[in-house]
């Protein structure tokens, strides 16, 4: 053991003295004991000849530290964000109660101030959501699909709010645009996500998605009367139109394409 050690010690002592430092060298001696004790159990028993061979089953230990180093700063931080969200999380719903029930009695205006409730609870499912989105979206593709409910999930979750705070405070009329708007943002959320990720069949999903959403823009803009209902239709034709420009400049590329490959062959 003591050649292990020494050879650890010389090994990383450019290294500076920290408590993952003594975490790696003890993890080190460790496993080069535990390989010692299977080498001596097969047989070999000349100690300077098993620590050479040990020694070249574990080099470049400084350079390995460094990638341990990093992992294990990594882990804890990982440890730490995870703390915060739980401890905040807490804390941030106790707020949220508090300011509910202090704005509540100071104002008397109950049937309003309960939009602090639902606007709390829609912010914390959205932030918490948003880093299962991101795990999602680092992991296997097969979970990409999940990954594109939960956002088109998180947007409605914020444009229904958005719904019930006009309703509420504002003006009813024009409430409702607002769920409107918030497919129309599910759409073109759901289009960046399959084209950034190189989804199969994403241009289907374009073709499929841009009639739609020019359809909820012709919604909104009648809505709120920016156009008029018996001739803001026609922006649904331009949403097909758009289509057929892009389906018609894919098969020109595709055309192109074809007969660069049929030249080539010949």
């Amino acid at each position: 053991m003591k050649n292990f050690i020494d050879y650890i010690e010389k090994s990383c002592e450019n290294i500076k003295d920290s408590h993952i430092s003594y975490k790696y060298k003890k993890k080190l001696l460790d496993e080069m004991t535990e390989r010692a004790n299977e080498i001596t159990g097969a047989g070999l028993r000349d100690e300077k000849v098993l620590a050479d061979l040990i020694a070249d089953e574990y080099p470049d230990l400084e350079k390995n530290y460094y990638a341990y180093e990093k992992e294990e700063k990594k882990k804890a931080r990982g440890k730490l964000l995870r703390i915060i969200f739980a401890v905040g999380g807490v804390v941030f719903f106790i707020a949220m109660f508090i300011a509910y029930f202090s704005i509540s009695k100071a104002t008397g205006a109950w049937d309003k101030t309960w939009l602090i409730i639902v606007g709390g609870i829609f912010a914390m499912i959205i932030f918490y959501t948003s880093f299962l989105i991101k795990r999602l979206f680092r992991w296997h593709r097969f979970l990409h699909p999940l990954a594109r409910i939960l956002i088109a999930g998180c947007i409605m979750l914020a444009s229904i709010f958005a719904f019930l705070f006009v309703l509420t405070m504002l003006d009813p009329g024009f409430s409702w645009i607002f769920v409107i708007l918030g497919i129309l943002l599910s759409f073109v959320a759901d289009l960046v996500f399959a084209f950034v990720t190189k989804q199969k069949f994403r241009t289907v999903s374009l073709f499929v998605y841009i009639p739609a959403i020019f359809t909820m823009l012709y919604i909104i803009l009648a809505g709120m009367g920016t156009v008029s209902w018996l001739t803001g239709w026609l922006l649904i034709l331009v949403g097909v139109a758009v289509d057929f420009i892009i389906f018609a400049a894919i098969l020109a590329h595709n055309a192109k394409y074809f007969m660069y490959k049929q030249e080539d062959d010949e």
